[in-house]
């Protein structure tokens, strides 16, 4: 087992002014009637990159596991996958060897240092991400995963400069778009509303990461 990574601040330091704001936003999704009649799935993106959508997602996850729910965190992000640093585990057979085939969807999730969180690396593949993830074997393992858990929570790429978080949207309950405070520019959100937008999911809200 890896060490956690010090960027999982919901666990380390579940009192801080930080952990209450994950608390705040895990407030927000279950005012919005998500948790009711089964496992819902949300997806995290943003407009490029470093704006904090994994560590935004991953501290989320621990929220909800410290609520009591039972939680699945799966890195889409073939390109660059980082939930497998975060939770420190190994990102070894994940979900680019469910969809390519090679591994069945019930071997793939691991489990770090929290009860009822489950972690679905990337793993590791020569094929396309959006070819992967565009198969019918994604949706499949998406309603496994919602059969089992409360939420399931999908790391995506940049959606401006990649077209991942759109081939996945779709298959979802709801989009976040992940902003960060100082660095994302506007017209970068305005395009992914737009492209989230286009693929005929529901915005669910813009998190505005490292507010001073």
């Amino acid at each position: 087992m890896l060490r956690l990574s010090n960027s999982l601040i919901a666990e380390r330091n579940p009192q801080s002014h930080v952990s209450e704001s994950f608390r705040s936003l895990r407030t927000y999704i279950r005012q919005l009637g998500l948790l009711q009649g089964g496992g819902k799935s949300l997806l995290f993106t943003s407009g490029g990159a470093g704006e904090g959508k994994t560590t935004v997602l991953a501290n989320l996850a621990v929220s909800f596991v410290q609520d009591g729910k039972k939680v699945a965190v799966v890195d889409c992000n073939l390109r660059s996958p980082g939930l497998h640093t975060v939770f420190g585990v190994e990102n070894a057979e994940g979900l680019a060897d469910c969809l390519s085939g090679q591994k069945e969807a019930g071997k793939i999730g691991v489990y770090g240092n929290l009860a009822n969180l489950t972690i679905v690396t990337a793993g590791v593949s020569s094929v396309s991400p959006p070819d992967l993830l565009g198969n019918a074997k994604m949706a499949e393992l998406l309603e496994e995963l919602k059969g089992t858990h409360d939420l399931v929570l999908l790391d995506t790429p940049p959606a401006v400069e990649y077209s991942d978080a759109r081939v996945l949207a779709p298959l979802t309950d709801g989009v976040i778009i992940i902003a960060r405070y100082g660095k994302s520019k506007r017209d970068s959100i305005r395009k992914v509303k737009t492209l989230m937008e286009q693929s005929g999911t529901t915005i669910l809200g813009i998190a505005i990461n490292q507010v001073k």
